[in-house]
């Protein structure tokens, strides 16, 4: 690779090194993989020796607005010699994973060169080339899908680390030459009054966050932005975006711009208040949850640096907010005179402020056979953020591949701290028997193992096998089924009942057919009336629970589970799998042992998890006398209908943010 540098002296010269791709997505698997266009994300990342010094523009720590100038650039020979070509136009819009470029549009040999947002001076996207009207870029935000390569998540955290100390370090560089911030710092999109935030702050400020261990995933960003907004504007709330970042930089970058919410819109700039707050969470965070992995010397330099900032503050409310946070964070120096390590603040068990979950929903099937599907956020089971749909639908034997790369975003979503999102899918009663807690994550991962050891090193299988991604749903989280005709008409009083009697407890349980558990479920039984079970299962007991041993998708099972949700049941535990009846005694024996553990409804979810990691393992199975896949209704009445909450529009940015 060839590059100019400017020398101390003010001369440009030419330097060269070899480039090595560490990074690609996509890559080809053989070469008729090749095609035109080249499919997203088309990012690689390269790594250039001798080029350590070399200085770089600022990436975008925020998806870019609507309309934004641009400015492209890039290498051309347009003209009959070979040079940089820099063009202007604007973000026209965005067209699926791609940017619309208008104006001066990519030409040949522009490919790979930047697209910077000219209001805040940084990279938001890569040119990928033309069409007839318009350019196509790749945001900068692909990234992150290079995480899902092996050993991505590692080296995309390094190159971003390494770009925010790279900022850092030039603030401070005695070079005549203005560095990158400098630069910025004269734009009007980092000047009051249109932000609070200046470069020079934003780059000392990630410059520090970039010493700081990596967050677990997108929730723990999402939920302290969330909390500090909320926090700093006195009124909840939630964003109806999905924002799919995955530094702490960017958590920052979504508080740009932030302003206190008013009639008719407007309102004061809080946007420094909310960063430093975030910021001051970010270090408490990481010092609870992962002291091991925190410098002493590098996290005293930041927590001294923010209770500078707070002191200077103009909001003394904020100083002290700050401040109380960073309390216990400070770093004392030991007997050798080096900085010592912190003293971690003691953690205090509490409930969490806010709890994160995922809801699938599946309606019912349209005239092709065809069902639609969305995907969707709910926090504390008031506010809903969309994450995937399809009207159109898909087969029931295509959903599982579907709905993967949604369930993935939206569960990476919901997990933060110690919560784990559960999973509630909302079903046509046919589908209740679909196998959802075996769902993977992870592409190809269905078949995790092997007919026989084949005597050779099973150390690079080692990554997928321990990626949680590639276990069955069931295994780590909670996953219910709840009835979608239900949900969508308000509560009958039988329904409410009933589930005070479940919460209350103690549960307990009968069949759910009203025969005998021995005697299962012989082929054709089938009751007359044409309410065969409501009778049984109005008279039952509140906390009860009836249990059928065998699918409810049709047949038998699929009356009786009608019957037990006119009744007003809300929690029903069945055998999904097919089978002999005589199994049939076992699984009542292992349904009665569950909801003993149990004992109420909120207490379900553990024991259910135990028994399938269990039922997952065949031989563990057999030796334990266990039997079938387990689903489980778990249907709520006294949350809002999904789909019919008040969706208010996002808060407007600051102006040019």
């Amino acid at each position: 690779m060839t590059w100019q540098e400017r020398t101390a002296a003010g001369a440009w010269v030419e330097r060269t090194g070899t480039g090595t791709a560490v990074l690609l997505a996509p890559t080809p698997e053989t070469s008729q993989s090749f095609r035109d266009p080249w499919p997203f994300p088309d990012l690689a990342l390269v790594n250039v020796a001798g080029a350590d010094d070399v200085r770089c523009l600022w990436l975008s720590d925020r998806e870019p607005g609507a309309r934004a100038p641009i400015e492209l650039y890039g290498w051309s020979v347009q003209t009959g010699e070979l040079g940089i070509r820099h063009g202007t136009g604007e973000l026209a819009g965005s067209d699926a994973r791609a940017l619309l470029l208008g104006g001066s549009l990519p030409i040949g040999g522009l490919s790979g060169g930047p697209v910077l947002d000219r209001r805040h001076g940084s990279v938001i996207g890569v040119i990928k080339g033309r069409r007839r009207e318009e350019g196509v870029a790749v945001p900068v935000t692909a990234l992150h899908e290079l995480l899902d390569l092996r050993g991505g998540p590692a080296v995309l955290h390094e190159v971003l680390r390494a770009h925010d100390l790279h900022h850092l370090r030039l603030l401070d560089d005695p070079s005549p030459y203005a560095d990158w911030t400098t630069l910025q710092a004269t734009l009007p999109a980092l000047a009051p009054p249109a932000s609070g935030i200046t470069a020079d702050l934003r780059a000392r400020l990630y410059g520090h966050l970039a010493e700081l261990p990596p967050p677990a995933g997108a929730g723990e960003i999402v939920h302290l932005v969330e909390e500090v907004k909320e926090q700093v504007r006195g009124e909840r709330l939630r964003s109806l975006v999905l924002q799919n970042v995955r530094t702490w930089r960017e958590g920052a970058g979504l508080l740009h711009g932030l302003r206190t919410l008013e009639p008719g819109g407007g309102g004061t700039l809080v946007d420094l208040d909310a960063v430093l707050l975030y910021a001051a969470k970010v270090v408490r965070k990481v010092v609870r949850e992962r002291p091991d992995e925190v410098d002493p010397a590098r996290l005293g330099a930041f927590a001294r640096w923010l209770g500078g900032q707070a002191d200077g503050h103009r909001n003394w409310a904020v100083g002290e907010a700050v401040r109380g946070l960073l309390e216990g964070v400070g770093v004392q120096e030991g007997d050798d005179g080096r900085p010592a390590a912190p003293e971690a603040p003691p953690v205090v068990v509490r409930p969490p402020a806010t709890r994160t979950d995922v809801l699938v929903k599946v309606g019912p099937p349209m005239y092709d056979g065809r069902y639609p599907w969305s995907v969707q956020l709910i926090y504390d089971g008031l506010d809903v953020t969309p994450v995937g749909a399809d009207d159109r639908g898909v087969r029931v034997e295509e959903l599982a591949a579907v709905l993967r790369e949604p369930l993935a975003q939206a569960l990476s979503q919901g997990d933060h701290g110690e919560h784990l999102a559960a999973l509630e899918v909302f079903l046509p009663r046919k589908l209740f028997d679909l196998p959802v807690d075996e769902w993977q994550l992870l592409p190809g991962s269905e078949a995790m193992e092997t007919d026989e050891d084949d005597g050779e090193d099973e150390a690079d299988d080692d990554g997928d096998f321990f990626d949680e991604r590639s276990m069955p749903l069931g295994m780590r989280r909670t996953v219910v089924i709840r009835d979608a005709r239900r949900n969508n008409r308000p509560p009958t009083p039988e329904w409410r009942r009933r589930w005070r009697g479940a919460v209350q407890g103690p549960l307990a349980h009968e069949s759910l057919h009203g025969r005998a558990p021995a005697d299962g479920h012989p082929v054709g039984a089938r009751s007359a009336g044409k309410y065969p079970y409501y009778g049984a299962l109005s008279s039952m007991d509140d906390p009860c629970v009836p249990v059928y041993c065998g699918p409810v998708g049709s047949g038998e099972g699929q009356t009786a589970m009608r019957d037990a949700l006119m009744a007003g049941h809300s929690v029903v535990l069945w055998r999904r799998d097919r089978h002999d009846h005589d199994e049939c005694k076992d699984f009542h024996r292992q349904a009665a042992h569950v909801l003993g553990m149990a004992r109420h409804a909120e207490g379900l979810h553990g024991p259910v998890r135990d028994l399938r990691i269990r039922l997952y393992d065949p031989e563990s199975a057999r030796a334990q006398g266990l039997r079938g896949k387990l689903a489980v209704l778990f249907d709520p009445p006294d949350r809002p209908p999904y789909g019919t909450e008040t969706m208010r529009p996002p808060p407007l940015a600051a102006p040019g943010g």
